[in-house]
């Protein structure tokens, strides 16, 4: 059966399965010889709260016609996006130790045919807001009463194709479009404002006809907040931005330009586990 809203969790069950996502993310990393973590570690509240909250699914059932649609833009976020689907039961979690291998289904970059419940391929960023207003435009024309997500980058917002796409949500009243940006500040050539400055990003959004909010990505009492609002009270399409941490929650990768991509060695595993969860021995 479809997942039911009436059973989402409470906020203080959303921590701890982001904390937990947290603890699989450093350990595939580890075991697996790198991954975009530090981003992944930004987003996975954020990501968390949708999946496990928001989303109508159905993971046994793929091509239910009433199902949520969660577009992931910024393909490089690709391994958060695993764990969650295969801790929601979409495929065996011994998967997600084959990340990015020769051969494996989970790759490095998100592509829609390798994996059960990846909606679409990403990595070209700027791209995917444009697929999601066409679907939302379809659902709205057939009467159909799921919603479309779609998360972000802040540094895919330099893209001009964004834009376009933001403007066509605002003209054709897409109330069920919902776009997330995981705004941590970086991309890989360095800070966002230095590369190309946005700011003022909600203001922006705003202006082309979208309710926005803004939030501390990585707090979820106000991510379930806002989200709460878009879903029940939504009469524009709506976006939510998160101010987050990149490798939030890890001394050594936070805000570090250093870890655009990222290798743990033993030690250095070790040092993520215990600040994580306070024991030295975790993960081990």
């Amino acid at each position: 059966m479809p997942f039911d809203c009436i059973l989402a969790p409470s906020t203080e069950e959303l921590k701890d399965r982001a904390q937990l996502n947290r603890k699989t993310l450093i350990d595939i990393t580890y075991q697996t010889g790198g991954s975009y973590l530090a981003q992944a570690l930004s987003v996975i509240d954020l990501m968390t709260a949708v999946f496990y909250r928001y989303l109508k699914l159905n993971p046994s059932q793929l091509d239910w016609d009433g199902r949520d649609r969660f577009l992931l833009s910024p393909g490089h976020y690709a391994l958060p996006l695993y764990v969650i689907l295969a801790n929601l039961g979409y495929f065996d979690s011994s998967v997600l130790y084959t990340f990015k291998e020769n051969g494996s289904p989970a790759e490095l970059i998100s592509h829609r045919h390798t994996l059960p419940g990846v909606e679409i391929s990403g990595g070209s960023l700027g791209q995917v807001l444009s697929i999601g207003v066409g679907m939302a435009l379809h659902a709205k024309l057939r009467a159909k009463a799921h919603k479309i997500f779609v998360m972000m980058s802040d540094g895919e917002q330099d893209e001009g194709q964004i834009w376009e796409a933001a403007s066509s949500a605002s003209h054709f009243g897409l109330n069920n479009l919902i776009a997330l940006i995981d705004k941590n500040g970086f991309q890989v050539d360095g800070p966002t404002q230095g590369v190309m400055n946005m700011e003022p990003l909600a203001e922006k959004y705003r202006a082309f006809g979208w309710d926005v909010a803004e939030v501390n990505g990585n707090e979820m009492d106000e991510i379930v907040k806002a989200l709460d609002e878009f879903v029940s009270k939504g009469t524009k399409p709506c976006l939510l931005i998160g101010n987050t941490i990149r490798g939030k929650g890890i001394s050594f990768l936070e805000n570090n330009i250093d870890f655009h991509y990222t290798r743990l060695d033993k030690s250095l595993k070790d040092k993520a586990n215990c600040e994580l969860t306070g024991d030295w021995d975790a993960g081990m």
